[in-house]
């Protein structure tokens, strides 16, 4: 983990709402691993008071992008005011970030065939983990559901080798429904899922029948306030007891939940 002084490269809306910035600090370009997160102050005073959790969405460190090594990206969906003054920073503005944060997803050796699935913003950490399924010949499928045509992270920011489907709220593009009914059909092909969204959406994927012989990982999304693990404000209920997203996730094992 380090605090630094991250300088803003460029700060791209990519669709309604969504922004992708893209910062230089080289060493935590270097540290950070798929399904990690960076801790980001939005303003330089007190209003807002709490940093912002952002997942990291691409890191120069990945072989199959053409990142600077240096550089590394973060998506935000722009929903309060803190996300709204991110949106206004531009190239050659300095970010407090800290960071890189929480345990990453790890895929298995034995893994030749990985299926994600996204709701939302939850794509974001799964693009990461992409590049790094990719970098080592395994098979990737993305799943991912939004709201509406205007909120789709565009395919072209995507490995081209990623088969990538996407299910929306109200039918403008792509399936008609829940990201969840494309899962289902992919459930036999798949031999390690993980996956990054809305609580209900992660519900629905761990009462899904699947193989036994799956692991399946989630990343969980939660409030946080100090995302160090102190201000306990992001813990979750699990059949270990309660467990801060924070230092103990984001990622978990879908069992642990007891959703099942």
């Amino acid at each position: 983990m380090r605090q630094a002084l991250a300088s803003v490269v460029s700060n791209e809306q990519i669709a309604e709402g969504v922004y992708v910035v893209r910062l230089d600090e080289p060493n935590q370009a270097r540290a950070v691993q798929p399904g990690q997160f960076v801790h980001v102050r939005c303003s330089t005073g007190s209003d807002p008071l709490l940093r912002r959790p952002l997942s990291v969405l691409r890191t120069g460190a990945s072989p199959v992008n053409r990142l600077p090594a240096a550089h590394y990206e973060v998506l935000y969906d722009v929903v309060g005011r803190g996300t709204e003054i991110l949106s206004r920073v531009r190239p050659g503005d300095l970010a407090d970030v800290l960071g890189p944060l929480g345990n990453p997803f790890r895929i298995e050796r034995a893994t030749r065939h990985l299926l994600l699935v996204g709701g939302g913003v939850g794509i974001v950490p799964l693009v990461a983990l992409a590049e790094e399924a990719i970098a080592h010949d395994v098979s990737v499928t993305l799943l991912c559901g939004f709201r509406s045509a205007s909120k789709v992270f565009p395919p072209d920011r995507l490995p081209a080798e990623v088969e990538y489907l996407v299910a929306t709220d109200d039918g403008s593009v792509g399936q008609h429904g829940l990201v969840t009914s494309l899962a289902q059909d992919q459930l036999g092909w798949a031999d390690q899922i993980c996956a990054c969204g809305p609580v209900p959406m992660l519900k629905s994927l761990a009462r899904m029948d699947r193989p036994s012989r799956i692991p399946v990982h989630i990343a969980m999304e939660e409030r946080m306030g100090c995302a160090m693990g102190v201000c306990l404000g992001c813990v979750v209920p699990t059949r270990r007891g309660p467990r801060r997203v924070c230092r103990d996730g984001p990622v978990f094992a879908l069992d642990e939940m007891g959703w099942t």
